[in-house]
């Protein structure tokens, strides 16, 4: 055997390179369409086509709540850990209290893919002031889509984000 047949022929397993190379891109992308596929969908709307498509009627109905002139200031006071009150304080534009309404707030997990979400009616505390005790089952940041309606049927939408530790 001489020394020139030893020696390294680095074409010799070029053809190797593609099928390997083949292979790890057809790996890598299965491992991304299952993780795509298995975790939160991103929505943050259930009808978010829909909602696009009725975009014109949205921005119409958020300028007849702007005329309304009613706002709905939220906060959360913790009391447990995963248990705390939802107090809603609404007024007009003049910041009369709003007496004699119907206030509901849908809590939801921005991330939780709609597994945690609940619904809770607020009662009457005081004048324009509203409130309930809420439990939470998981930590982390939570939004009250919170809509206010009157016995005329107006009503108002607004988002009040918490966390809960």
């Amino acid at each position: 055997m001489s020394v020139s047949s030893l020696r390294f022929d680095p074409n010799r397993h070029l053809w190797l390179v593609y099928p390997i190379a083949f292979v790890a891109v057809l790996i890598a992308n299965g491992a991304l369409v299952y993780f795509a596929l298995s975790s939160w969908p991103g929505l943050a709307y259930d009808n978010a086509f829909e909602r696009g498509r009725k975009y014109n009627q949205v921005l119409r109905e958020e300028d007849r709540e702007s005329r309304l002139g009613w706002q709905l200031e939220a906060r959360y006071e913790a009391a447990t850990a995963r248990s705390g009150v939802l107090i809603v304080r609404a007024v007009d534009r003049a910041g009369r209290p709003l007496v004699d309404l119907g206030v509901a707030a849908a809590l939801i997990r921005p991330v939780g893919g709609g597994v945690a979400d609940r619904a809770v009616e607020l009662r009457a505390e005081a004048p324009g002031v509203y409130a309930a005790t809420i439990d939470v089952p998981l930590p982390g940041q939570w939004e009250a889509r919170l809509t206010a309606i009157d016995a005329a049927g107006e009503r108002v939408h607004e988002a009040y984000r918490f966390v809960v530790r």
